[in-house]
């Protein structure tokens, strides 16, 4: 496959949050010789000890002057810490060798002398790029991913195709959508390659509007994959293939988590399983969608957090309601006992939602004899179901809320599922929760109704 050299031009990363772009010029670094061919360091004069290593590469036919003085990554290492390396590409027009080990056995003389020099902590090098040098970043994932603790490709889709990385990487890739040379369009199926290697969730966490001082930005989240690590992709809109200042504080900010040996790296969230309980019912921060999945049997949906809340936002409807579901399994339903599920509930728009309590695997037994239906408005409710549970035992139950009836979003919060005592009879068109002093009644939808103080069963 023909490179295709007069397309690609070089850009780079530029500092954002970490300072006011950076005073200095290339001629404030250190110029040195690796195997012959030149790098550009920058050290911290406060530097400590094992302090990370950031090593940033040029596009095509541009050179690290250019990188630098579009990015200023030392605005970034003078408050974080670490030591960066502009180094420079090799054969021809300043070009990448994206498919052979040329280059990738030059970084790691390059890590070798900076721990010489400025005695780096080896498990924490990170290695970004624009555009060619992005797509180098994806490469080394297949030659040298025992020596990057992450990667920050910007534009930089390889159109050598995607390498099989020698083990899970954690990456994050920023992307315009005007970007006339690596045209966006690649960028989707370009990552899915990554995620499919590295077994992540196929639905990604979306966060719309995030901050980006020059484009409206969405950053979408993959994780946790296979090792803990995410995948994060930054769209940019309207960002076409050119320098940026507005990505460098969160590609910082993402790769700085990781380490080699895992220890900086977050511990990924494990949810426990065989509980009395709903997990992350809140869908707080910290948490964000842990333990809940969406399913497409048919039709087109996806899930994502939207302001401490579940958004399920269905795009093309399925035949059953079923067929686009938030499930969350792992609940210990014991027969005999009688439970409470309450939830709060709205939608883009006047529409019906589905929810059950059943079996996780097939036949899908439902606990509650058949799901129920509930209308919802556009303005937040409160919605209640209580059951008793009279199948065998089950310790992997779920809960699933079926939204694939209608198009538009149903948004969920403040899930809770709680044991009730005594048990749960029916009596007309209401249910009744029994017990010594009072009876609580329900309506065949699960909703409450009224409490009724001193009552006997046989009076209602």
């Amino acid at each position: 496959m023909k490179f295709p050299l007069l397309l690609l031009v070089a850009a780079s990363f530029s500092f954002a949050q970490w300072g006011g772009g950076g005073g200095k010029s290339l001629n404030d670094y250190k110029k040195e010789s690796v195997s012959g061919r030149d790098i550009h360091v920058y050290a911290p004069s406060n530097l400590a000890p094992k302090s990370p290593l950031l090593i940033s590469c040029h596009g095509m036919d541009q050179d690290p002057n250019y990188q630098q003085s579009n990015t200023h990554w030392e605005a970034v290492a003078d408050t974080a810490g670490f030591v960066v390396v502009y180094p420079r590409g090799g054969t021809g027009m300043s070009t990448w060798d994206i498919s052979g080990d040329k280059d990738t056995k030059w970084v790691v003389q390059i890590i070798e002398q900076m721990v010489k020099e400025y005695d780096i902590d080896q498990k924490r090098v990170y290695l970004s790029g624009f555009s060619m040098g992005g797509m180098f970043t994806y490469h080394a994932m297949s030659k040298i991913a025992d020596k990057i603790a992450a990667i920050a490709p910007t534009s930089g889709t390889n159109v050598m195709g995607a390498s099989k990385a020698m083990r899970p990487v954690p990456i994050i890739h920023p992307h315009g959508t005007s970007d006339d040379v690596l045209n966006y369009s690649q960028v989707e199926g370009f990552i899915k390659n990554y995620r499919d290697q590295f077994h992540c969730p196929s639905q990604a966490e979306v966060q719309n509007n995030y901050p980006n001082s020059e484009n409206r930005a969405t950053m979408y989240t993959w994780g946790p994959c296979d090792e803990g690590v995410y995948i994060k992709h930054l769209k940019l809109e309207g960002r076409g293939h050119s320098p940026s200042k507005a990505d460098v504080s969160d590609i910082w900010n993402f790769v700085k988590q990781y380490s080699l040996d895992g220890s900086s790296i977050t511990p990924p969230i494990e949810v426990p399983t065989n509980r009395d309980s709903v997990f992350n019912g809140s869908f707080s921060d910290s948490l964000k969608l842990a333990g809940w999945t969406l399913n497409n049997h048919s039709g087109e949906g996806s899930l994502k957090l939207t302001d401490g809340k579940a958004e399920i936002n269905v795009t093309k409807t399925g035949t059953n309601a079923y067929d686009i579901q938030m499930i969350q399994n792992g609940i210990h339903y014991e027969k005999g006992k009688s439970y409470k599920v309450t939830f709060d509930a709205y939608a883009s728009a006047a529409r019906t939602l589905e929810v059950n309590i059943e079996k996780d695997t097939d036949p899908w037994t439902s606990y509650l004899g058949e799901a129920k239906t509930f209308d919802l408005g556009t303005e937040k409710k409160n919605f209640e179901i209580v059951f008793t549970m009279n199948e065998t035992t089950d310790e992997n139950g779920r809960v699933s809320f079926n939204a694939g009836l209608a198009t538009g979003s149903v948004f969920i919060d403040n899930v809770v599922l709680s044991k009730v005592e005594g048990t749960i009879g029916i009596a007309n068109d209401v249910r009744v929760l029994s017990d010594e002093r009072s009876l609580s009644v329900y309506n065949m939808k699960g909703g409450f109704v009224c409490k009724l103080k001193g009552t006997r069963m046989g009076d209602v």
